[in-house]
């Protein structure tokens, strides 16, 4: 125990140690870079987009649910039927507009970024990103014109949406992993930049330098 005290309070000891530590610091800037780089690279953009397909989700919901409040079992005049079906089927329309028009366009944005930014994608996102692009490419084709496969063929096939809950999920739960390891890791570099010397080399044992030499003293 005296000797590997001694030894971590000498000079060779130190040299150890500060190379342990400067491979530990290189390691952890490295994963710092990396979660950088898909922050903001990837998951921060692609957090903002499927938040805002979430809020135009939500209003699409807020439409349907006036819709069958102001039109829903209501008792019309015969000669106001006509008008009142025009305006009932208006606002369907405005609520379909938000999905078919600014939700495929923050799509497309995303697709672009999927595409672009690939290579920063996790493993264990690709199944979920995959079927969401499958899923762009099966609207893109029954966009504007009725399916033609046999309705058995499309049970088989699955449904098909213009964003997945899972999709929204994973997005927010991946940007609030690496946002917060960035952080953990920053944290660990700003105190690692605090231990250098004036020649530029670490000096972590500066932070417990007196305990051992009174450990190596009292051991003598």
């Amino acid at each position: 125990m005296t000797f590997l005290l001694a030894l971590l309070g000498s000079g060779v000891g130190v040299a150890i140690v500060t190379a342990l530590f400067q491979i530990w610091a290189t390691m952890r800037q490295g994963e710092l870079q990396i979660n950088q780089n898909q922050l903001s690279g990837l998951y921060g953009p692609l957090y903002y987009f499927t938040c805002l397909n979430k809020a135009l989700f939500d209003l699409y919901n807020d439409y349907h649910k006036a819709y069958d409040e102001e039109f829903k079992d209501t008792n019309i005049a015969p000669e106001s039927i006509e008008s009142f079906k025009e305006e009932a089927n208006a606002i369907l329309d405005e609520a379909n507009s938000y999905v078919n028009k600014e939700v495929m366009q923050n799509n497309a944005k995303i697709i672009e970024l999927l595409e672009k930014n690939w290579h920063l994608i996790d493993p264990d996102d690709v199944e979920i990103f995959s079927k969401f692009q499958i899923d762009m490419a099966r609207l893109k084709r029954s966009e504007g014109q009725s399916f033609r496969t046999a309705i058995s063929l499309k049970e088989r096939l699955g449904n098909v949406s213009f964003m997945r809950p899972k999709m929204i999920e994973r997005a927010e739960e991946k940007w609030r992993l690496k946002r917060n390891r960035v952080e953990q890791l920053t944290k660990g570099t700003k105190i690692f930049c605090r231990t250098r010397g004036e020649g530029g080399l670490a000096n972590p044992l500066r932070f417990f330098a007196s305990p051992l030499t009174e450990a190596v003293r009292l051991q003598s």
